[in-house]
Parts: structure tokens; C-alpha cells; sequence
């Protein structure tokens, strides 16, 4: 067990995966950790005014993307040998002074080439593309309620899962940004999604069922759904919300 901060909602592995960065939403707290995963030791604190859920490399592995929460912002860091460096922050809604952010970015994820960026609006039930380029949000497609995570395949496909709904909606890239190709059924209260290597099948959380829907991304359909209450445990009550796959997939 490796002590962190205050309410860690987000992780994932630096480049070279000798580091946890860790993303902080506690009530007091709120930021980016790097933890050093042979020790567990914490080696970086970056505060942050807010934060929620949104925790991306960009994928050269030189930028670190962390969603701003409240502050209608992603703040960008630059990544070099395990450590983080706020550059700048990408402005997604302009926020007024005192005032509570009004789209909340959430899940968020970067194009395979690394110009866009894919960010959950969860107040606003849409979902934002972002042109890293000029730090400008180019369009806006609408989602169902509270999408939550955001996952790009090898393609550029973009899925968003919304968790006050029960599907997670698919995109396609286009020139201009992004074109609606459908929506799949995700189990009640999507939350986490999860691809594999080759982008040919979707993990969906269902925070509210104990279940992982397995989807077929490209066919738009549900292959199976695999129980994930603990034995001798609850019928519901785990409320899934995290994802990952062994290395050979």
C-alpha cells in the first residue's frame, strides 16, 4: 500500500513507467503526484485550483495533460526525465472570478498524432475538441448525461461514456474534428472505459451493476458483460470505476 494524497480518482504510467502519476480531487486537495513505482515513494506534488478525473500523456510523452475540474481548464505540464513542469493551462470555458466553472472538464485523451485533444464536459453533456495548436476548442458534439471517460483508438475513433446515462457515444475523425458515428449500449452508469491494443474490444465500467460491458467498438455491439461483485459480497456495491489490462492483454 503506497500513501498518497487526498482522494486519487485518476492514475496512470509515465512513458518509460518507472513513475504513478497520480491525480488529487480531495476537498483540500487538489493536484498531480508522481510516485516512484519501484519505491512507492512520492518524488512530486504539483497543486492544482481543481482537478477531476482527466489524466493524459500526449503521445510523443514529452506533455502531461490534467483536467481543471471547476476551473473550466486543462493545465499542461511538460514532462522531462520522471518530472512534471505546469507550462500553461488550456482554457475551455472562460470562467469569471468567484464563480463555479460551468462544463467541468472530466475524462480527456489525445489523438494519435497528438494536434487534438478529447475533453468530457460533464456539466454540459458534450464533449469538446480541442486544436493543441492554437489551445482552441474547434467544436462540440453532444453526449448523454455526465459523460465521464473519453478513450481514442490507433484509428483516431473517439468513445465517451456518460455516466448519468446508460451508453457510450462513438466518433469519427474528420478534417474539421470529429463526426458522430453512433451510439452503443454501456450499462447503467458508464463510467471508466478501457481499449485493447489493437482497438477491437471496449471495457465499460458500469459504476452502478457491478459489471464490465465488453464491446465490439467497430460493429457497434455487446460481445459480454463479466460480474465483478466480490465473492461471498453484496449483490451491488463495488461501483467499478477503474480499468486496466495485463501487458499480454
Amino acid at each position: 500500500v503506497w500513501p498518497v494524497g487526498s482522494m486519487p480518482l485518476a492514475m496512470t504510467l509515465s512513458p518509460s513507467g518507472r513513475e504513478v502519476v497520480v491525480l488529487l480531487n480531495g476537498w483540500r486537495e487538489q493536484g498531480v503526484q508522481i510516485v516512484d513505482r519501484a519505491s512507492g515513494r512520492i518524488v512530486q506534488t504539483l497543486p492544482q485550483a481543481a482537478a477531476f478525473l482527466g489524466l493524459a500523456f500526449a503521445p510523443d510523452g514529452r506533455t502531461l495533460y490534467a483536467s481543471g475540474g471547476n476551473q473550466d481548464v486543462v493545465y499542461r505540464y511538460a514532462w522531462n526525465n520522471g518530472r512534471a513542469a505546469l507550462t500553461d493551462s488550456i482554457i475551455i470555458e472562460p470562467k469569471a472570478r468567484g464563480k463555479n466553472g460551468k462544463r467541468y472538464p472530466a475524462g480527456l485523451a489525445l489523438s494519435p498524432d497528438g494536434s487534438r485533444m478529447y475533453v468530457a464536459e460533464n456539466l454540459t453533456d458534450s464533449l469538446a475538441v480541442v486544436d493543441l495548436a492554437s489551445t482552441r476548442v474547434i467544436q462540440r458534439l453532444g453526449v448523454e448525461r455526465y459523460p465521464y471517460g473519453v478513450v481514442v483508438d490507433l484509428q483516431g475513433a473517439v468513445y465517451v461514456s456518460s455516466w448519468g446515462g446508460s451508453t457510450v457515444a462513438s466518433f469519427i475523425p474528420t478534417a474539421a474534428g470529429l463526426a458522430v458515428a453512433g451510439r452503443m449500449a454501456g450499462g447503467r452508469h458508464p463510467s471508466a472505459l478501457l481499449l485493447n491494443a489493437d482497438g477491437s474490444r471496449l471495457f465499460v465500467a458500469s459504476g452502478s451493476t457491478d459489471r464490465i460491458t465488453v464491446l465490439d467498438p467497430r460493429r457497434r455491439r455487446t460481445i459480454t458483460s463479466i460480474v465483478v461483485t466480490p465473492p461471498g459480497g453484496p449483490g451491488e456495491g463495488s461501483t467499478p470505476n477503474a480499468l486496466a489490462l495485463s501487458e499480454d492483454g
